[in-house]
């Protein structure tokens, strides 16, 4: 429980930071919306080029589990796209619900609580998170922009541009090549990155706080409801399920469940601002799936 609560705590009290300064009208116009323009070109994209260029190279079993992983976030998704359907999410909000359903935050609390856990492989999950981060930041953006601009043909073109000028995606693909080969980034240059990254997450924290304050929240609590449920208790059903059918060992079942009950990624919101989704259902959903998480991952922790 310790560990759990030494992740989580924190980005609360970063999350409430951002929305007691924005209530204190600490901000001037126009900076929340470039520190999101920061947060999202340079600070997201240079931190999943560290984390996965930087990952430590091992042996494992990396492969069925990430196969398990990816299955048991396509159930999710579609899942989510058909209760987003019967509580009467609009067409254009549906992309925002459901990458709040399957979209994990591997590398801030789902890495931590690993690496502190007997009885994980820490190299299996090295491996497993440094894909999932490509994969989540994939479907998120198909989602958004299928929710956007309609699910048929029409709009293939305008979501594979939307992908190609994601830097995050771009991010991600770079990171995994410099990881694949054993790549090394000139030290002083690695060293500037790193100080880069560590902004991206702080920057994207207060940026929640500062939506929950300035943006009128009534009518989403069923929403949000559903989402953290979804993302909570639905996505480590689905990986125990689907690891389970797998043959997948008792270590492997319990690192899938940890990081598919990893909270909605603090990142997400960024990219749902950027898209065009609904940035209060977003924030919400984050804040939500924080508290279900939290349980989530305690149970987890205590019987797997």
């Amino acid at each position: 429980m310790a560990p759990i609560l030494g992740t989580l705590v924190p980005v609360f009290l970063l999350i409430a930071l951002g929305a007691l300064l924005q209530r204190a009208r600490f901000f001037a116009d126009g900076v929340v919306a470039g520190l999101n323009r920061l947060t999202y070109w340079i600070g997201l994209p240079t931190l999943v080029f560290v984390s996965l260029s930087t990952a430590e190279p091992g042996t494992g079993r990396p492969l069925k589990l990430l196969v398990v992983m990816l299955a048991a976030t396509l159930v999710v998704m579609v899942v989510a796209w058909v209760l987003a359907r019967w509580l009467g999410v609009t067409p254009a909000d549906r992309g925002t619900f459901v990458q709040a359903g399957f979209r994990g935050n591997l590398a801030f609390v789902g890495l931590p609580v690993v690496m502190v856990l007997p009885g994980v492989p820490r190299t299996s999950a090295i491996l497993l998170i440094a894909p999932m981060i490509l994969f989540y930041n994939l479907f998120a953006v198909v989602v958004l922009s299928a929710s956007r601009h309609g699910a048929d043909f029409r709009a293939l073109p305008t979501t594979v541009r939307e992908i190609l000028r994601n830097p995050i995606i771009w991010a991600s693909a770079a990171g995994a090549c410099w990881y694949i080969n054993g790549w090394e980034v000139w030290a002083p240059l690695m060293t500037a990155l790193g100080q880069l990254a560590r902004m991206a997450v702080p920057l994207a924290l207060l940026c929640i706080g500062t939506a929950l304050v300035a943006t009128p929240l009534r009518g989403a609590g069923a929403r949000v409801a559903a989402a953290a449920l979804t993302k909570g208790v639905l996505s480590p059903l689905a990986a125990l399920g689907l690891g389970w059918l797998a043959g997948v060992d008792r270590e492997g079942l319990r690192l899938l469940l940890v990081l598919a009950a990893c909270p909605t990624a603090a990142v997400s919101f960024t990219m749902v601002r950027e898209l065009g989704g609904d940035e209060v259902l977003a924030a919400r959903a984050i804040v939500a799936s924080t508290l279900v998480s939290a349980v989530a991952l305690a149970v987890i922790v205590a019987l797997a």
